[in-house]
């Protein structure tokens, strides 16, 4: 999933020129996916509570073969833009409920660190997505990245729904008012308030710039697709060592400590990314950007399973929904930045927010841990 969520970042470049526009145009193809994906989660997270969180992961995987090998077969900007808006739609019930389902099974103390382990996975496909889609544009054509993705999505279907009726489902009937009731909660109280606030920043911040990394290294660096590729798998590679470190990480430096460093790292990266001389100091500015973003982002996600203990998708899924409800946003004001200010007013942006992003939530745990909604 997060393969088919990330691989049109090194393809935007191509994107723009097949299609004749900017790359800041191109960047809607990004939020096509990223908006749906996060409106779809208010739904999930409550239908899943009651019919079981990995029935409905599994049913979302299967809806987005259709759309994802249809993405493939667009002729036009308009139907890659409904392919992908398709694809973010049938695709929400998956890494939010997930999170949850770990959290319905791991005791708050081990949590991170189970989570970490998880994470290692949604890094490789991050990897995936991001090399994959550069080698192929330099040797195949953009298209067939996603039929090849669509192939992969319908063997783990096939392994998931075997695993589906092991799940024990709840006897309680789904019903609209005590949902809403929930996610007003969510919003009306100091604490939960202040985790979607900080998720929806880090949507902004983070995912936002991140869809146009490979245009920035195409345009900036005058790198092949094949190097694009591999340049921004080092985000990933960043990612897999704050895997390999978070049983030391998470004891040594608490969840402040990681907030704070998650901030500062990623942000110091960005900022280096603004003024990089060559591509390899670009390289090696995304791997830090990838351990800082992880060092930060599981810590928010580690808090966000404990919003509610007893409705979990659901606030889970609400949590998801402000974090791409910030890319959203984040794709659109970066893209206008990009064409009419260039990358590096993208990149010291980013940098400065997500320094300050750092600091403020940091700050702001010890009363995230003061109240639990239930």
């Amino acid at each position: 999933m997060v393969a088919v969520m990330n691989v049109t970042g090194p393809l935007l470049p191509v994107i723009a020129k097949d299609f004749s526009i900017l790359v800041g145009e191109a960047g809607i193809v990004v939020a096509a996916f990223a908006v749906p994906y996060g409106l779809a989660q208010l739904f999930c997270g409550p239908i899943a509570d009651r019919v079981g969180k990995l029935r409905v992961i599994a049913g979302s995987l299967t809806l987005s073969v259709i759309f994802v090998v249809g993405s493939g077969f667009s002729q036009s900007l308009t139907q890659l833009v409904v392919m992908r808006f398709l694809s973010g739609l049938s695709m929400a019930g998956t890494i939010p409920l997930a999170m949850a389902y770990i959290a319905d099974e791991v005791p708050y103390e081990s949590r991170q660190l189970v989570i970490g382990k998880y994470i290692n996975g949604i890094i490789w496909g991050s990897i995936g997505g991001a090399f994959f889609g550069g080698i192929a544009v330099e040797y195949f054509e953009w298209r067939q990245v996603f039929f090849f993705l669509g192939f992969w999505c319908c063997l783990l279907c096939i392994f998931l729904w075997r695993h589906v009726q092991k799940e024990i489902l709840s006897e309680e009937p789904l019903a609209v008012g005590p949902v809403i009731r929930l996610y007003a909660s969510l919003f009306r109280e100091v604490p939960s308030r202040t985790a979607m606030i900080a998720v929806t920043l880090e949507g902004f911040f983070v995912f936002g710039p991140m869809a146009y990394f490979g245009a920035y290294l195409r345009q900036v660096h005058h790198l092949d697709y094949s190097l694009i590729g591999l340049t921004l798998s080092a985000y990933g590679v960043g990612g897999l060592c704050y895997v390999a470190s978070v049983n030391w990480l998470v004891p040594k430096l608490g969840e402040r400590g990681l907030a704070t460093s998650g901030g500062l790292v990623m942000g110091l990266a960005l900022f280096v990314l603004a003024y990089a001389p060559s591509w390899w100091i670009a390289f090696v500015a995304f791997f830090f950007a990838g351990f800082g973003f992880y060092l930060i982002h599981n810590t928010m996600q580690t808090r966000a399973t404990e919003l509610s203990i007893h409705a979990r998708g659901a606030a889970m899924s609400l949590w998801a929904f402000m974090l791409f409800f910030g890319q959203g946003i984040g794709v659109f004001v970066f893209g206008v930045l990009v064409d009419d200010y260039g990358y590096g007013t993208l990149f010291v942006v980013a940098s400065l927010g997500m320094v300050s992003l750092g600091l403020w939530f940091q700050a702001r745990i010890k009363k995230l841990s003061s109240q639990i909604v239930s």
